[in-house]
Parts: C-alpha cells; sequence; structure tokens
C-alpha cells in the first residue's frame, strides 16, 4: 500500500508539490510565530526568574535631582514600611526592597558608580544577588569571600567586571559617597538581563544611610504565592505604594508580561493577534487542500473505476488515497517546522533588546557594561514544534479523509460513465 502511494505521489509531481508547498508555508509559518512566541516569553521572563520574583514595583519621579549621593536615575523613594504590609499579603510569598543609587566614588571622586543597597536576609530568597545558578555565585569563596551577613557594616560586595577593572580584590577598600567600605567578596552573575543590578552592593541601612532620606527602598520585588493571584497582587499593590500624580510622579509595576510592550512594543493583544492570524491560514490551507483531494478523485475517475472493477475493496481504496494525503502532510510538517523553527532562530540569534532604563539604571559614565541584555531561547518550544507538525500531519489526514469517503462512494460503474 505504501509503495502505491508513493508511486501515485511522484507521478502526480505538480498536484504533489503543490499541496506540499501549501502546508510547508503553513506549518513555517505556525511553528515561526509559536517559538517566537516562546522566545518572546523566555526573554521576558529571564531577568525575573534571576531575581526569583514576579513583579518589580517602583516610583518614578518626574524629575531627575542632581547629588553626590542619589536614587539611580528617575527612581524615587518607597517607605520600606509599605514592604511589610506587602509582605502581609495572603497573595504574597516572599518580598524585598532594593536601593539603588548612584555614588561619586575613587581617590579623587570623579567616578560615578552604582551602588545596590539591599536586605541581606532576602538575598538568598529574591532580589538582584539571588543565590542560584540563574543569577549569580561568589568567584572568591574558596579564598574567604562571602556574601553580606545581616550584621555587615561598611561592607560591600562587588560585581566581578567592576572588580576587574578596578583592580579590587578581598579585604581592599571602596569609597562610596566619601564613606568607605571593605571588599568581603566578588560575584559572577550568569549571562542575560538583572533587574536592579550594581556595581558593588552594600546592605540596605548603609545606602540608606548615604542616601540619607531616611527608611527608604525606590525597587520591591515581589514573588506572588501562585500564579492565580497575580493580579490581586498588581492591584493590593496599587493601593499600598502611592506617587504624587500632581508633580507628574508616577508608580511602575513591571512583570514579564508588560515588559515586552516597553522593549519592543510587543504585548499580549499583539501576541494573541498574531496566532490568530496564523490560525487562519491554517484554516485557509486545509480548505484549499480538501479542495484539491477532492479535485484529485474527478481526475482519476478512469483510476479509481478500473480498481474496482478488478476486485480492490472500498476500504483498501479509501486506504490508499488518505495515505497519500498523510504522505504529503508529513513531508510538508516536517520541512515546514524545521524552516519555522530556523527563521525564528535566526530572528532571535541577530535581534537584540534591553530592559527599560527604570529596571537597570546605569549612568552613560558608567565604567563597565550594564547587565541589560534580555537573553532569548527557545528553550519549552518543543511541544509547540511537535505541535505544529501534528497539526500539519492532521490537515493532510482530514483532506485523505474527504477524498477518500468520495471515492468509497464511487460505483465502478459511474466512475466509468463519467469519462
Amino acid at each position: 500500500m505504501l509503495r502505491f502511494a508513493l508511486r501515485e505521489l511522484t507521478r502526480r509531481k505538480s498536484r504533489s508539490l503543490l499541496a506540499i508547498f501549501g502546508i510547508v508555508v503553513c506549518t513555517a509559518l505556525l511553528s515561526s510565530v509559536l517559538c517566537l512566541a516562546q522566545a518572546m516569553r523566555n526573554a521576558a521572563r529571564q531577568p525575573f526568574d534571576a531575581a526569583n520574583a514576579d513583579f518589580v514595583a517602583q516610583r518614578e519621579l518626574a524629575e531627575c535631582p542632581f547629588a553626590l549621593v542619589k536614587h539611580a536615575g528617575t527612581l524615587g523613594g518607597i517607605p520600606t514600611k509599605t514592604i511589610a504590609r506587602i509582605r502581609s499579603l495572603k497573595e504574597v510569598e516572599v518580598a524585598a526592597g532594593v536601593l539603588e543609587l548612584w555614588a561619586v566614588s575613587g581617590r579623587d571622586e570623579k567616578d560615578r558608580t552604582v551602588v545596590t543597597g539591599i536586605e541581606p536576609e532576602y538575598q538568598k530568597q529574591i532580589g538582584p544577588l539571588m543565590q542560584s545558578g540563574k543569577c549569580c555565585t561568589l568567584t572568591d569563596h574558596q579564598r574567604g569571600g562571602r556574601y553580606l551577613g545581616f550584621a555587615d557594616t561598611q561592607s560591600c560586595l562587588l560585581e566581578k567586571p567592576y572588580a576587574d577593572r578596578h583592580g579590587l580584590h578581598l579585604g581592599d577598600k571602596v569609597s562610596l559617597g566619601g564613606t568607605h567600605f571593605r571588599v568581603v567578596g566578588t560575584v559572577q552573575a550568569s549571562p542575560g538581563a538583572r533587574i536592579a543590578a550594581g556595581e558593588v552592593y552594600i546592605p540596605l541601612k548603609e545606602a540608606q544611610n548615604l542616601l540619607g532620606e531616611g527608611d527608604v527602598v525606590n525597587a520591591v520585588f515581589i514573588r506572588a504565592a501562585n500564579p492565580e493571584s497575580a493580579a490581586t497582587v498588581e492591584t493590593r499593590l496599587k493601593e499600598l505604594i502611592r506617587a504624587d500624580t500632581r508633580r507628574g510622579d508616577k508608580l511602575v509595576i513591571t512583570s514579564d508580561l508588560n515588559v515586552m510592550s516597553s522593549v519592543a512594543g510587543t504585548t499580549i493583544l499583539a501576541e494573541s493577534a498574531i496566532r490568530w492570524v496564523a490560525g487562519a491560514v491554517a484554516l485557509v490551507v486545509l480548505l484549499l487542500l480538501i479542495k484539491f483531494s477532492l479535485s484529485s478523485v474527478n481526475e482519476r475517475l478512469r483510476e479509481i473505476g478500473t480498481m474496482k472493477a478488478v476486485g480492490w475493496q472500498d476500504r483498501h481504496i479509501a486506504k490508499l488515497l488518505a495515505l497519500e494525503w498523510v504522505l504529503m502532510g508529513a513531508v510538508g510538517g516536517l520541512v515546514g517546522t524545521l524552516l519555522g523553527v530556523g527563521a525564528a532562530w535566526a530572528y532571535t540569534a541577530g535581534t537584540r533588546l534591553r530592559l527599560p532604563a527604570l529596571l537597570n539604571n546605569y549612568p552613560a559614565c558608567a565604567k563597565t557594561p550594564p547587565p541589560v541584555d534580555l537573553k532569548f531561547s527557545l528553550e519549552g518550544s518543543e511541544p509547540l514544534i511537535v505541535g505544529a507538525f501534528l497539526v500539519a500531519l492532521s490537515m493532510g489526514a482530514v483532506a485523505g479523509h474527504f477524498a477518500a469517503r468520495r471515492a468509497a462512494n464511487l460505483s465502478p460503474a459511474e466512475a466509468l460513465r463519467r469519462l
């Protein structure tokens, strides 16, 4: 049966190639759209995974004041008592605040360094220094390097690029805003974007003392207790964190669901629309394949009539026609899936997107590159790729079903009379 089907496909090359081309285009479009959507989701999720957070809440100021030590960029202060209220929400698993600053540094105090104040007791759970393979590891642990401790004062942790550029090592001192901090460790971050990452990390209390605005933070990392409570958490955050809208200040709550709209103009609605377009194309191709399959039966009336006359049963003829279209679906699906995945990979390999400036504020004069490049990945696309191939296979099977049913309903006499 398979030999007959293959021979028929090669005998009618034009029709077979046309049908396969339609399936290839449809599958390539479908697989590329699904893979790109997954890559976008992965890129948007990557900085939040690195921080083990679902949301980052920040207050953005209308004006950017200048000072020797100031909030990074246009960030504004959020009272630390607000964090305690956020932690009390039943929908929140964990929350922690950071204070990202720009501080003059160096012996001549001409450099400006990005300093992030963190809560040491939460650094293992959430935030820019979350200790995991997705974020940061100590490079000098064997020489006594360590993370910041709860009782540390005037101690700091350095990012490796910053330490290498300034020739700093364990035990050295760094001048930040006129205050000296002793280096207790150096961290190497994993590639990719990171939210509120600094060049130097100090305890939150020390950062607040440098800034001189009291007990404030300028970014709050929040992890929801479960995905279903995310919408509720966002609503409660808007109630708990206030911004002076009369001055032009605003509250910015960022998650992996809306970060892409800031960096690439991609929204959930746009993703949904693209999928609907891909689905519509698949439906049109399916209808065309059904039309082709029925037309192929009409073109083969003599052949079908002869086969019935010499003893072929209806089920054998139906199986042959169905097998032909399933084979075309398999070939078109395989080629289309490979083309679609290749196109998605090529796009992600050549595309560079960066975190919004509010999520990682490095000044233009920073001496080390900011970790703001979103990391595209097709990880998790395997089920989508298999699904796209199965869609192509199903399209061939459906077209084959209509052809088989049409052929099975023909009597030998009727087939011969219509020649």
